[in-house]
């Protein structure tokens, strides 16, 4: 018995010491904060050209926990810590500002940091016009794609339709079920490709709408063009969105999507308050008559409560482009009523921009029935940022 219990004391005494040794090396072994290899973008920004544009680009990179966004100008590109950076971002606004800002000098820099140091690059709607290899204007070369019809650029806007081609849908694999889904276009460029690329791109998705709103402008300009791009652009890649899924909720998870590809991360998954590609069933073009509708909308965000409310609703379900800016203030008006309707609308549209804003309304609410739907309203809005 005694044989058995030294035996038996030996073997717990072992077993333990194991343990402890397993423990300490997988503690040892466990990622830190420190260990993690984040992606970090460096969003274009040219001192004040369509600032809407550089917080949408940011925000939805946020829906990503492994992207760190920050804002960048010209003075850090031409630096050394650039080299800091994975991923070059040029957002919606004016291309011919990029550029300038960028001068000579910083497009070749740019060119140089994608083709011969394998830096990833990703252009939305502008940012496209910057990437493509257009005959005449100031742009980068990396896209594989031309702009056309540039005369013709202030075409128009709205909620568009697009299609995944069969190599979009390898990309964006809960797209693939459909023959047609919904993303904002503002004024984006009409991609074909040119006589001779100096890279070759693929086109992930091609426009279906043709946007002609614009007195003036040809009609089927925009049709069957390609809507999204990707490309290998030498050691580097290049990405281009024509349309602004930034800024269309259920969509903006696909700019984190195409930056990991372009800095040869895995794509994963994200959660479904995030992918709702089924918010919009049809296209709305915004003609001079839905012009008219929008404007008085917006004039009714100064009228009574009932007239806030109709306005707020309105402006959502129509995909209005400025709704983002005239809502927001709305949590702060008089009437309970109305701050709810804006607090819901800010979380249906994602504005994770916001998030201050709703924080501060649940602090100040004095309406305890309405405080806690502004505090629920707050957490679902938190949870959509995952950094």
């Amino acid at each position: 018995m005694k044989r058995n219990y030294r035996f038996m004391k030996l073997f717990l005494t072992v077993t333990l010491f194991a343990s402890l040794a397993l423990s300490a090396c997988t503690q040892k072994n466990k990622p830190t904060t420190m260990d993690i290899e984040f992606i970090r973008v460096g969003i274009f920004d040219t001192n004040g050209d369509s600032p809407g544009c550089i917080t949408d680009a940011y925000e939805a990179l946020r829906i990503d926990s492994m992207i760190k966004p920050e804002v960048i100008g010209a003075a850090t590109i031409m630096s050394d810590e650039v080299f800091n950076y994975d991923l070059l971002l040029f957002p919606g606004g004016s291309g011919r500002a990029q550029t300038i800002k960028l001068g000579q000098q910083g497009m070749k820099r740019v060119q140089d940091l994608v083709i011969e140091h394998g830096m990833g690059t990703l252009g939305i709607c502008a940012g496209s016009y910057v990437l493509s290899q257009t005959e005449g204007y100031p742009s980068l070369d990396l896209s594989g794609f031309e702009a056309i019809d540039i005369e013709n650029d202030h075409r128009g806007h709205g909620l568009v339709k697009f299609r995944l081609t069969e190599d979009g849908k390898h990309f964006f694999p809960e797209l693939a079920g459909k023959d047609m889904w919904f993303s904002k276009y503002y004024e984006g460029p009409v991609l074909a490709e040119p006589a001779k690329a100096l890279f070759k791109g693929k086109s992930l998705s091609t426009m279906i709408s043709d946007v002609h709103t614009i007195e003036g402008t040809p009609a089927n300009m925009t049709v069957n063009r390609p809507f999204i791009t990707a490309s290998e652009a030498g050691k580097g890649k290049a990405v281009t969105f024509v349309g602004h899924p930034e800024n269309t909720q259920g969509m903006r998870w696909m700019i984190p999507r195409m930056v990991r590809w372009a800095v040869n991360k895995e794509m994963i998954t994200y959660s479904d308050q995030v992918v709702r590609p089924d918010i919009y069933q049809h296209e709305i073009l915004y003609t001079t008559e839905q012009l008219a509708k929008q404007t008085k909308y917006f004039e009714m965000l100064w009228g009574s409560a009932e007239e806030k409310i109709e306005a707020i609703n309105s402006l959502v379900e129509q995909s209005s482009w400025s709704a983002k800016k005239q809502v927001i203030g709305l949590i702060r008006d008089e009437s309970p009523e109305v701050r709810l309707t804006a607090a819901k609308a800010i979380v249906e549209m994602e504005r994770t921009d916001a998030l201050s804003d709703l924080k501060m309304a649940v602090a100040v609410e004095k309406d305890e029935a309405v405080k806690k739907e502004l505090e629920r309203l707050f957490q679902a809005l938190n949870k959509i940022v995952a950094n």
